[in-house]
């Protein structure tokens, strides 16, 4: 379902959970306090899961998945089950018509991911992948020191998100080392558009990112928990990474250019700070003193008090997950973009998200070599 038309006064976009996990508890929060939208409907495998779920969080319709996207009044459907249900629920709701953001990863790779962008293209559905980095002002400022050439011609770019958290239960390249492709791909990348399905398959390649190293440690589960990567970008410029659910790391990006440095610290994938530092002179020893730029979240999202009480006082949990707040810009940039009939957002676009899932797998691959 899209909206074609804008209004003086945006009508109110009905929303659905589809899960009842640590972030659909974040989420739920932000789309109540969101102008102009409403949770209608909570859907889950479990009745008594949706049943406690919307009690919590006052949601009047406590239904199944299946439910949840067949109802005619929900216009965007929030997909936060677990992973490896992502294409079956996305597909379940673009048969009914529905806008879809997905929680990452949305497909297990760029061919499955492809699939489902092509259907909601001919649903003519808005379809978002919820890799919420994107939708960040600090990631915008990134784009903006780059092309002003601050610091110079970009050559290279580094991230790292490593936590000793997860290990054998998923894919360490899937849950943190999606972050890290697509921050690569938005410093150092061009239009993916330009960019076929993968890079060996236009003229013998080369024009889209090419993964030129990959090592990974399994755990006995059989899912890596240890990834490292080398990708080169067009222009000869080189990314690397480095993704673990087995140990920690700072959890930092750099950006390289011939004349500074972008530094996004702690937490890179949802950052509110910027810092550009200025590097010239002989054997570039002459360093500016650092710029910062801050990006502080949005001050009227506050963690939300449940239904629940004890001892007759209300609960606020509040947020699970680092800088949750900032699930704001995504969800409000789903509504902007129903509201105007697109069918993506042209922050993270269908090519974009392609193109970092078919850097997921192509480093997958590569890894997997290593160690036949």
């Amino acid at each position: 379902m899209t909206a074609t038309t804008d209004s003086p006064t945006p009508r109110t976009i009905n929303w659905a959970i589809l899960g009842t996990g640590s972030i659909a508890n974040d989420m739920v929060q932000i789309l109540h306090q969101l102008p102009n939208t409403t949770v209608l409907a909570i859907g889950s495998r479990s009745p008594s899961s949706a049943q406690s779920f919307g009690s919590k969080w006052n949601i009047p319709r406590r239904v199944s998945y299946a439910e949840a996207c067949s109802d005619p009044d929900v216009d965007v459907v929030y997909i936060a089950t677990p992973s490896m249900r992502h294409p079956d629920d996305c597909r379940m709701a673009l048969q009914h018509r529905k806008a879809i953001l997905c929680e990452k990863s949305m497909a297990p790779d760029h061919i499955v991911a492809k699939q489902i962008l092509d259907a909601a293209k001919s649903a003519n559905c808005l379809c978002v992948h919820g890799v919420w980095s994107r939708f960040f002002p600090a990631m915008t400022k990134i784009r903006q020191i780059i092309h002003s050439g601050e610091i110079g011609e970009v050559r290279s770019a580094r991230a790292s998100f490593c936590q000793n958290d997860g290990a054998g239960s998923c894919s360490a390249l899937a849950e943190t080392g999606i972050y890290c492709a697509q921050f690569l791909q938005w410093v150092l990348g061009e239009d993916a558009s330009n960019y076929c399905a993968s890079a060996d398959e236009k003229n013998g390649g080369g024009i889209g990112p090419v993964v030129k190293g990959a090592t990974q440690t399994l755990h006995e589960s059989g899912f890596d928990e240890h990834v490292t990567a080398i990708i080169e970008f067009p222009g000869k410029k080189i990314g690397t990474f480095e993704c673990s659910l087995a140990h920690t790391s700072e959890r930092s990006a750099t950006v390289y250019g011939t004349l500074g440095v972008i530094n996004v610290p702690f937490p890179f994938w949802c950052s509110t700070q910027v810092t550009v530092t200025k590097m010239t002179g002989l054997g570039s020893q002459q360093w500016s003193e650092p710029q910062v730029y801050e990006f502080p979240l949005p001050s009227e999202i506050v963690p939300l008090s449940t239904s629940e009480e004890v001892e007759g006082r209300p609960q606020t949990p509040g947020f699970n997950f680092v800088n949750s707040q900032g699930l704001a810009y995504e969800a409000a940039e789903v509504n902007r973009c129903f509201r105007g009939g697109l069918i993506e957002t042209p922050l993270f676009s269908t090519a974009q998200c392609i193109e970092v899932l078919r850097i997921i797998a192509d480093i997958r691959e590569y890894a997997s070599k290593g160690m036949s």
